[in-house]
């Protein structure tokens, strides 16, 4: 049996176990693996990484950042949503206001998206706003919905991305498990505060809006994968870009250091056969999502400071 922490028998206290420091090197290191690997591509392979991303057109540059913002946008509206479920919901603007500065946070650690998105709407408003582990559980439940919205896409894409009929069902069924295990969790211990940031899974209308926000940030994920790997001259198939969103998703999960999974997507599904062209439009994948954030921030980060002082005042 693997435990991440024994008891100590002479002092009662608990000793970390292996696991945990594994886990957390993973976290820190893999970025800087990717990273590496970029820089040694851009090292040996400069001019064709160079040729590659000159590829990409400024009209697709222009499209991938503005896809990219849109996924931000309709993130922030997912976490409105859940806010809404909960009967507490703190002003609209003032969501957008603390969630463009939490994208900037997420680029280099989105473990802290929810502590540091929980801890800005909590500067506004300090009323309605909910705690950070309510905000968790919001995360987590905007998280089951997308993963069950993923597998019932790839079930109705089935066909084309030529997948093994009992693939998405085994994807449907765990989706449907893990949002059915968060219910039973929520009726289980209701009268725990933090578990109020799972509602939405029971608020028929909240969570119908929800589903249609993560669809087009999905949809509008791959999009932008599949338009820049097709920029620079990987010609990708369907199944390719979404195996490409798929696998920067996974590393982005795992890595706990600047969005690396994004650039290390491509390199993943591409790198056997062009490490130049893969590593161009991991390099303009991550580019444009920074861009991205930025210009949510552009706005929004004066906005956050404005509604700051109005309070204080």
């Amino acid at each position: 049996m693997t435990i991440d922490s024994v008891a100590d028998p002479g002092d009662g206290n608990a000793v970390r176990g292996p696991k945990r420091n594994w886990r957390l090197m993973l976290s820190f290191t893999g970025p800087l693996v990717i990273v590496g690997a970029l820089a040694y591509l851009l090292a040996i392979h400069g001019h064709e990484v160079e040729q590659a991303a000159k590829r990409v057109s400024a009209a697709d540059l222009l499209l991938v950042t503005l896809l990219a913002l849109l996924t931000l946008l309709a993130r922030t509206e997912a976490v409105i949503a859940c806010l809404t479920a909960m009967s507490n919901r703190t002003r609209r603007v003032d969501i957008h206001a603390a969630n463009s500065l939490t994208f900037l946070a997420a680029t280099i650690n989105h473990y802290a998206s929810s502590i540091v998105r929980g801890a800005l709407v909590k500067r506004l408003d300090r009323e309605h706003a909910p705690t950070i582990p309510q905000m968790i559980m919001i995360d987590t439940a905007t998280t089951l919905i997308e993963a069950l919205v993923v597998a019932i896409l790839i079930v109705v894409s089935a066909g084309a991305l030529k997948v093994a009929w009992w693939v998405p069902v085994l994807l449907v069924l765990a989706g449907v498990a893990a949002i059915a295990a968060a219910l039973l969790l929520r009726r289980r211990f209701a009268r725990h505060n933090v578990l109020r940031g799972l509602d939405v899974l029971a608020h028929s209308r909240q969570r119908i809006v929800v589903a249609l926000l993560m669809i087009i940030v999905i949809c509008t994920q791959v999009a932008r994968t599949l338009i820049v790997l097709q920029a620079v001259g990987l010609h990708p198939s369907l199944l390719q870009a979404v195996a490409t969103f798929v696998a920067a998703g996974v590393l982005s999960s795992l890595f706990a250091g600047p969005a690396a999974g994004t650039a290390g997507g491509p390199l993943l599904i591409f790198g056997h056969s062009s490490l130049a062209a893969s590593a161009a439009a991991g390099l303009v994948l991550s580019i444009t999502s920074l861009l991205a954030g930025v210009l949510y921030a552009i706005p929004g980060g004066p906005l956050f400071i404005w509604r700051l002082r109005r309070r204080s005042s």
